[in-house]
């Protein structure tokens, strides 16, 4: 059987030399998502340790490489979620238990077709059970961050895991609208088949941190821009006074 080779170069070799690999970019970080789906979604069985697997598996989305499988991920996996369910299983009690109380709304909403404005109950109920799974994501995202906002500074518990995604969700409201279409979308997945759910798993954590990305990339853009045009500004204002003074 012939297989299409993909041409990748090796970063291990100093020389430049270029491998040829049966893995194209694309198919492995395919590849990668779906082995980081798994093992979020068994780490996540305990429904309380779902933060903490999120948050393992937005590291293990870092560590990608695109010119190959990536080595120990399943290990690295581990030692990440060991270190995350520190403040991570609070924060999944008490995500759980606001899914739960807005689940038990639904359900009386659905039953009591007669109740005024149920209607309303039913959209109001849903968006706060996706902006509580926005808000988990972007603190498992920032959590795996490497800088300031990384394990460091969330390990201190649950008020700092709260802190940073609250601030992260309402700093970029596009990329928190953005994670909110990717959990529907998981959401309605999962509904159809089960069996779908260690896949979107996977590419929920590489949403997460695909948007935080962006958020990060989209500030440094306006810092400097906003540098740049103070400097326009500043030579602006030199050459008008060096000509009001000529």
């Amino acid at each position: 059987m012939t297989y299409a080779m993909a041409t990748r170069r090796d970063p291990g070799h100093r020389d430049g030399r270029v491998r040829d690999t049966p893995y194209g970019e694309r198919f492995t970080l395919f590849a990668e998502v779906i082995w980081i789906g798994v093992l979020v979604t068994l780490a996540s069985l305990p429904l309380v340790t779902w933060p903490a697997a999120m948050a393992a598996g937005c590291a293990a989305v870092r560590r990608c490489v695109p010119d190959g499988p990536s080595v120990g991920t399943a290990r690295r996996f581990a030692a990440d979620w060991r270190r995350a369910l520190r403040g991570g299983t609070l924060r999944g009690t008490a995500g759980l238990a606001s899914l739960a109380f807005l689940a038990a709304d639904l359900r009386i909403a659905a039953v009591a077709g007669d109740l005024p404005g149920h209607g309303l109950l039913v959209v109001v109920c849903a968006a706060a059970g996706v902006a509580v799974v926005v808000v988990q994501l972007r603190a498992a995202a920032a959590w795996s961050e490497p800088g300031d906002a990384g394990p460091a500074t969330l390990a201190n518990g649950f008020a700092g895991w709260r802190r940073v995604a609250l601030a992260r969700s309402r700093d970029d409201l596009v990329g928190s609208v953005i994670l909110a279409a990717a959990v529907c979308a998981t959401a309605v997945c999962a509904w159809q088949l089960l069996l779908l759910l260690p896949l979107v798993s996977g590419v929920l954590a590489l949403a997460a941190v695909a948007v935080e990305r962006r958020g990060r990339e989209e500030k440094a853009a306006r810092t400097e821009c906003r540098r740049h045009g103070g400097t326009v500004l500043r030579t602006g204002q030199s050459s008008s006074s060096d000509g009001s003074s000529s």
